[in-house]
């Protein structure tokens, strides 16, 4: 089915609305932490932001990849402010709005819905206020646009992390604050590498929550950096097999920023972070998208609505799905069979049950565990204190995990320890290479399929 929509110039400019959600809460502080808020309640938590986070160690060329739902030929308007301009170069694909236009309903008829949000930095809102954020302003403007509904907002953004962690702390993050979603929007263009594990791990994360029983509305986010590095080229792929909304700050940066409309400073004061402007553009992406989806307003180009996926399973994946049915496990439910040199403790905010060690004799921590495939996250720094981790399985030495690296920052990294072919008891041991006198290592979690 083709929707044709003819040229109308929406405002632009996001008017910030008072702090809070729809019932006058406030946002939480970025922190690491999941920050919540509901139209009755909030459940914030405040901590220490990290003083920087890893650039790009890579950098990609965004393709537009031709996929079912994207857009036809860009309007040749010139009329169009710059604004508008901009918003129109942000709208990749509609995809398949059926699923959208489910929350909507429930929103116009006064039902709670859930808005969630998984990213890095940027959707946890580094370098801006709370209340600045992207997430929070599309989640005001939400809560605006439907006022007798109970709309609850869920921040998992976590900085410097990569979509493989965002799989591991899904559950935890993004399903266990306010129950399944409704909607989610999902952005890890420039945390994400371009490896074999972080393309199945993306591919995973989005299977898994359109496999949720609240079938929520997916759609993806891009963004890209100064140097111009962007996972779009990839992620945009799969966002095409599964018909999800996509939405490119990425295409409309690039070109506004090529034409000679803006500078990167108009949007960022960093080499990656939106700034307060930034973010009401990224909200104004946000909500133009929403409000297409809904037949609320038209749009600059024709869209192909593409078919709703009745079997989600029955999808040939790109890249891969192994990791789907992933989970976290920490020191908050599980129990070494010895923990030798190794204390609980609150390595990180975004981690409080982690096993960590400062030295002492070599004894290494063992546990027993059932799984199918193994990562492991560890406390990553630059310091000649973090030390080098070999890790075996059922006696089996399967990998070194390096936590002194040149672009550590007290961040949380996975790793994967092993695959498996199916679930299974094993014994998992972890001890330092070396003596291990006077060295740190942090086992913040493990992330486990069965």
């Amino acid at each position: 089915m083709k929707r044709r929509y003819l040229p109308v110039i929406p405002a632009f400019i996001l008017t910030v609305l008072a702090l809070g959600s729809c019932g006058n809460t406030t946002p939480a502080a970025s922190s690491g932490t999941t920050a919540q808020t509901t139209t009755t309640a909030a459940e914030q938590s405040m901590t220490e932001q990290p003083a920087t986070e890893p650039s790009a160690a890579e950098q990609t060329t965004t393709e537009q990849a031709a996929a079912e739902g994207t857009s036809n030929e860009k309007s040749s308007d010139d009329t169009l402010s710059f604004e508008d301009r901009l918003i129109s170069e942000s709208l990749f694909s509609l995809g398949n709005t059926e699923r959208l236009n489910k929350a909507f309903e429930k929103a116009k008829n006064g039902e709670e819905i859930t808005v969630a949000y998984i990213g890095g930095s940027i959707t946890e809102g580094y370098t801006v206020k709370p209340e600045e954020c992207w997430a929070y302003l599309t989640h005001r403007w939400l809560c605006e646009k439907y006022p007798d509904a109970k709309i609850n907002y869920v921040n998992a953004g976590l900085s410097g992390t990569p979509s493989t962690l965002g799989l591991i702390r899904c559950e935890r993050d993004v399903i266990e604050p306010c129950g399944e979603p409704d909607i989610v929007f999902v952005e890890f263009a420039v945390n994400d590498d371009s490896s074999a594990v972080t393309k199945e791990a993306y591919e995973s994360l989005v299977r898994k929550l359109l496999l949720l029983e609240s079938e929520p509305a997916v759609s993806l986010i891009f963004m890209r950096t100064d140097n111009g590095y962007s996972c779009q080229n990839w992620q945009q792929e799969i966002g095409g097999l599964y018909h999800l909304p996509m939405i490119s700050v990425n295409d409309a940066l690039s070109h506004a920023i090529d034409n000679g409309d803006m500078t990167w400073a108009d949007y960022s004061n960093d080499g990656a972070h939106p700034n307060p402007e930034g973010c009401k553009m990224i909200a104004g992406m946000v909500e133009y998208m929403l409000d297409a989806a809904a037949g609320d307003r038209e749009t600059y180009r024709e869209y192909e609505e593409s078919a709703p996926i009745d079997d989600v399973n029955a999808v040939v994946p790109i890249y891969g799905s192994d990791f789907v049915n992933m989970h976290l496990t920490d020191a908050a439910e599980l129990e070494p069979v010895d923990a030798g040199e190794y204390t609980v403790t609150e390595a990180l905010a975004a981690f409080p049950n982690a096993w960590t060690r400062k030295g002492g004799d070599n004894e290494g921590i063992t546990f027993d565990m059932e799984f199918d495939d193994l990562f492991i996250v560890y406390h990553c720094n630059k310091s000649k204190h973090y030390g080098t981790a070999e890790v075996y399985v059922d006696g089996e030495l399967k990998t070194e995990v390096v936590s002194n690296a040149a672009d550590g920052w007290s961040n949380p990294v996975p790793q994967l320890i092993t695959r498996g072919e199916g679930k299974a008891p094993h014994t998992v041991e972890v001890k330092i290479k070396g003596d291990g006198e006077k060295v740190y290592f942090g086992i913040l979690a493990f992330g486990f399929t069965d």
